[in-house]
């Protein structure tokens, strides 16, 4: 059962996403401010580089910005729609395309040449072959399209159906931009685009349990779960995770498990119930950038292709998946994943104002 969860209550709008009760993602959008990645916004052209990089007005404290290929011409003062693809951190303006996506259930569309792309979590050769063709035959022209996991066994109609929607309302929104002012947010993405095959969406508005309504899902602690250092395995080890400046680090530790047989049974087990732990976590999470992961160190090859095998399988399972980059002799692994919105603890917690975020205060102080 896949759930999405919603409380309006308070500062933020908080989106939980459940599968069979275990919270998979959280998304918090505070009311004065919250994630506009989807978003498309006429924006207003500041300053061009040489090397085509674009700086944008979009009406926030930074501004955005976006590489430009050759074939597009802009200039100083120009609007033009673009579309968010990541928020904007403290370093930096958000990030932004020209290229104007529309998810549906079964597809994305985007202006384009006729470019066909099928998911890649959709693995049949035939069935990807059926889609491809499929699309081909009732794509319109000036228009490219990729078909999204739930388009599987799709028929005919239902994928004509929707490819008519998105391109009615990618037409409108062109047009729209035509006329806008400055700053206007011409389309707003909404969370179902990307968790397209929810069972059922309960709201704390049309909540009417004697809960509140992530109590009664016990959401509430899950997510102060996700904010601990430490996360157990069943086997009785457990994972730290600790956020840097420059990339997040996770160790694996065989902690209270002693194995039933021998030290090399029990080293891979652990890694292996951290390979999936440490997946839904970094998900769940919604960590990003660097990711270094130190297994404990294992000696047989085979035991090390083991678990690449399952941690690559549990990353690609990731609505938005992370790539291993590879992994040492001494079990270091190093990831790369897309950021598109804050990690959860950036959105939850504040630096310490005393350690100023370092996690250590001074124990003795010097005179002067």
């Amino acid at each position: 059962m896949k759930r999405l969860i919603i409380d309006e209550r308070g500062p933020a709008v908080r989106t939980a996403y459940l599968v069979d009760g275990k919270l998979e993602e959280i998304f918090i959008d505070y009311k004065d401010g919250g994630s506009i990645v989807g978003h498309i916004i006429n924006g207003v052209v500041k300053n061009i580089l040489p090397s085509r990089f674009v700086f944008i007005d979009i009406g926030q404290e930074k501004n955005a910005f976006m590489n430009l290929p050759e074939n597009i011409k802009l200039k100083a003062g120009q609007y033009i729609p673009v579309q968010v693809r990541k928020d904007a951190t403290a370093d930096k303006g958000a990030n932004l395309s020209h290229i104007l996506q529309f998810k549906g259930r079964y597809a994305i569309v985007h202006p384009g040449f006729g470019e066909i792309g099928v998911s890649k979590k959709i693995v049949d050769k035939t069935e990807r072959k059926r889609l491809n063709q499929l699309t081909a035959s009732v794509l319109p022209s000036g228009y490219s399209c990729i078909l999204r996991t739930p388009a599987i066994n799709i028929s005919s109609e239902d994928l004509e159906a929707e490819l008519f929607q998105l391109i009615k309302m990618c037409e409108k929104i062109r047009k729209a931009a035509g006329h806008a002012p400055a700053f206007k947010t011409l389309y707003q993405d909404n969370i179902l685009n990307d968790l397209p095959d929810v069972d059922e969406i309960i709201t704390s508005a049309n909540w009417d349990g004697d809960e509140k309504v992530f109590d009664a899902f016990d959401i509430e602690r899950q997510i102060a779960k996700a904010l601990h250092r430490n996360v157990w395995l069943p086997c009785g080890g457990f994972v730290t995770i600790d956020p840097t400046e420059a990339c997040i680090v996770i160790d694996v530790n065989t902690g209270k498990f002693e194995g039933k047989k021998n030290y090399r049974e029990t080293v891979l087990k652990t890694n292996l119930e951290a390979a999936v732990v440490i997946a839904k976590q970094i998900s769940l999470r919604n960590l990003s950038g660097m990711i270094i992961v130190d297994f404990i160190d294992m000696q047989k090859e085979e035991d090390r292709i083991q678990l690449l095998n399952v941690f690559t399988r549990e990353l690609k399972a990731m609505r938005i998946p992370a790539d291993i980059v590879g992994m040492t002799p001494l079990g270091l692994v190093q990831l790369t994943r897309r950021k598109q919105r804050e990690p959860l603890h950036r959105l939850l917690e504040d630096d310490c104002p005393h350690c100023k975020g370092k996690g250590r205060v001074l124990k003795l102080r010097m005179h002067r």
